[in-house]
């Protein structure tokens, strides 16, 4: 029952959104370079069941990503993860983002399409009698960058609801600022005039007073509002997630308090100011295949040749303040991704264990990471054999 909705919905989209896009696939290389892929090589758009076994052709075939949603800061992240790939001789293929909600339904309907990047509050966007169904037919591996909520508008918008009434665009159709601008809006209470226009033509029709304020999404600066200099006639408009999270009720899940700083954004935030906003999940996504397909192995080696990927953004997310580990609430997490989490962080308990045994048995400080990393080492293959020969337990790993 579930499948022949989920086409149909498909192709009713695909219409009134003026139809697929016939853009050419493209190969991401290690380097992070972006090629041409040939048309007659691309994976089929149809929703129809691949005949080719994933598993026997994995090496042949590369992974296939939906992203590019968020521009350049995608295709930055697309170069990270394939170059995560090629250190196990993987290789992942790039098509270009058609929206969040016609990229769920790839994601659901196309075996083609392996992992896409989507912000989790675009599955609300679906229909209601069909939304349950694909919670249970989404996983997801681990949380990207989110994106900042900007409003930018003229000075006397004090705050997002002085946009009641008033001329706002929210982007085309499908967009991810047309789904969430229209969930938070809807939510609130507001009822702008919506205009769906690109962002160029609404920063014009802005400048023109034709429209009063437009909403975009981004992860980092963005460029078209970094290069609106208006001379003080407009500014972002403040956000505060304190004041909407009653209104937005269970939707809050999908959302984050974030700031906006005047360092970004000189002519549009008051100097040494920070700007209250908010910031939309994402997540790299996948589909719920049964457990032991071929799908669900050839997404599980995704999975772990992207370990490497993951531990480093672990580390760094202490510094950059994302932390692809942290739970996307209302979605599930990819159960391979759970074990592959669930074993750093032993790893992580051991080596702090460790530590602070070597502390406490008074022991004399090595010289540096290498030394205490091969008495660490040392210390596992000795803990190893002990587990397996009790009567090796008097014996300590070598000292050095």
């Amino acid at each position: 029952m579930f499948r022949p909705v989920w086409l149909l919905l498909a192709a009713v989209l695909c219409l009134s959104l003026e139809g697929c896009s016939n853009e050419a696939p493209r190969t991401v290389a290690a380097a992070g370079q972006v090629t041409g892929a040939a048309s007659k090589s691309a994976l089929p758009v149809s929703t129809g069941p691949s005949h080719q076994d994933p598993v026997q052709t994995s090496e042949r075939r590369p992974f296939t990503i939906l992203a590019g949603g968020d521009g350049l800061a995608d295709d930055r992240l697309v170069d990270n993860l394939a170059t995560a790939l090629e250190r196990n001789r993987r290789h992942l293929r790039l098509e270009r983002s058609k929206g969040p909600q016609r990229d769920l339904l790839a994601l659901l309907n196309n075996p083609g399409i392996d992992v896409a990047i989507i912000p989790t509050d675009a599955i609300e966007s679906l229909p209601r009698q069909v939304r349950a169904g694909a919670r249970d037919h989404l996983r997801y591996l681990f949380r990207v960058p989110s994106q900042r909520l900007h409003i930018l508008a003229r000075i006397d918008v004090t705050n997002i609801y002085d946009l009641n009434g008033r001329k706002v665009d929210i982007g085309e159709p499908g967009s991810g600022e047309y789904l969430t601008a229209r969930l938070i809006f809807d939510k609130l209470g507001i009822k702008p005039e919506f205009t769906n226009s690109d962002q160029t033509t609404a920063l014009q029709q802005l400048r023109s007073n034709a429209i009063q304020g437009v909403v975009l999404l981004a992860s980092e600066t963005s460029k078209e509002v970094l290069a609106f200099e208006p001379g003080g006639a407009y500014h972002l408009v403040p956000i505060s997630f304190e004041t909407i999270a009653s209104p937005l009720g269970e939707l809050i899940v999908h959302y984050a308090p974030s700031q906006i700083t005047a360092e970004e954004y000189p002519n549009l935030v008051e100097q040494g100011r920070q700007l209250d906003t908010i910031a939309v999940s994402r997540v790299l996504a996948l589909r719920n295949w049964p457990e032991g397909s071929a799908h669900y192995e050839r997404l599980a080696d995704f999975n772990e040749s992207l370990s490497s990927y993951l531990f480093e953004q672990l580390q760094k997310s202490v510094d950059n303040g994302t932390n692809p580990a942290e739970q996307a609430l209302n979605w599930n997490r990819f159960r391979p991704t759970e074990v592959l989490l669930a074993r750093k962080a032993q790893q992580a308990e051991e080596h702090r264990a460790f530590e602070g045994f070597t502390v406490a048995q008074g022991a004399c400080p090595l010289p540096d990471a290498a030394a205490r990393e091969r008495l660490y080492n040392d210390f596992l293959t000795w803990r190893k054999a002990r587990d397996q020969d009790p009567s090796s337990a008097g014996s300590g790993p070598g000292k050095r």
